[in-house]
């Protein structure tokens, strides 16, 4: 159904393998990539892509800066998706990066944002396994960070860009606010501040895309001006689980939790994004529009 598509582009935001690797040779995370590579040369996929990534890509379940072999995890991404030597990630630290595309005559700017490179440690639930309170509990101290210095100037700087769409990638969720699992709402400070920039941009509506969940929904938020911030999960490609619903104040309607995949088709005429979540047949099981 994905190669029936058409597209113009696809988007692996994160767990693209899984790689966990303690060691430094990183043993793992090269035989997850070894395997990866074969499967894209079976599949024969004739669309172009880009790509971040997430923990179990990175390295390590959840790691965030304190991962020892970021480095060498790092080369082994670029190398696996192309990415040229001349491109600045292979220069600075993280691999957050941006792109604009022309849609007729309209710029439609796609963030890419690295949650694992400068990522602080997160804070244990003292209730593992309770729902809200899953895994991690909010960590209320300002002074850590998800994105780093760095990364928040150079956001900035991208978001205060006029253009006519807008696509923020973050590997994990950045609305939600329901669940104790991964999400930029572990430090609360940071995503209050990533939706006050959000709010000063020049758009009225802007589109984030996260993975990481193994199930897809839809979350929506407005801004303290009135501006909306929409939200589309997709996950997981090919890993599904049974789960029970969780508790989501900003979600629209139920999460989906079967295989799936997002489609976003940019309408320039109209200056709409339709947003779609897909299950494993290609059929919409979800779906939200992006107007401004």
């Amino acid at each position: 159904p994905i190669k029936k598509e058409d597209l113009d582009l696809f988007l692996m935001i994160g767990d693209n393998v899984y790689g966990d690797s303690e060691e430094e040779d990183l043993k793992e995370l090269k035989s997850a990539y070894k395997s990866q590579r074969k499967n894209f040369q079976k599949l024969d996929l004739d669309f172009p892509f880009e790509a971040i990534w997430d923990d179990h890509d990175y390295g390590m379940n959840d790691a965030g800066a304190d991962y020892p072999h970021k480095e060498k995890s790092k080369e082994l991404f670029l190398n696996f998706w192309n990415v040229s030597p001349e491109d600045i990630r292979r220069s600075r630290e993280g691999l957050y990066f941006d792109l604009m595309h022309n849609v007729n005559d309209k710029n439609l700017q796609i963030i890419f944002l690295d949650t694992r490179t400068f990522r602080d440690s997160l804070m244990p639930s003292p209730n593992i396994g309770q729902k809200g309170k899953e895994r991690y509990i909010p960590n209320t101290d300002s002074s850590l960070t998800i994105l780093g210095d760095d990364q928040w100037e150079w956001l900035r700087e991208k978001i205060d860009q006029k253009v006519d769409f807008r696509i923020i990638v973050s590997s994990i969720q950045v609305l939600p606010i329901g669940h104790g699992w991964e999400s930029w709402n572990n430090l609360p400070y940071e995503r209050k501040k990533l939706i006050k920039i959000i709010d000063k941009a020049s758009l009225n509506e802007t589109l984030v895309i996260s993975g990481d969940r193994h199930r897809g929904g839809i979350y929506k938020v407005k801004t303290g001006s009135g501006k909306v911030i929409s939200e589309v999960t997709s996950s997981s490609l090919n890993s599904s689980f049974p789960n029970e619903e969780e508790y989501g104040p900003l979600r629209v309607g139920k999460t989906f939790i079967e295989e799936n995949y997002g489609v976003i088709i940019v309408d320039s005429n109209d200056n709409d994004m339709f947003v779609g979540i897909k299950n494993i047949n290609g059929e919409i099981v979800r779906n939200i529009t992006i107007s401004n």
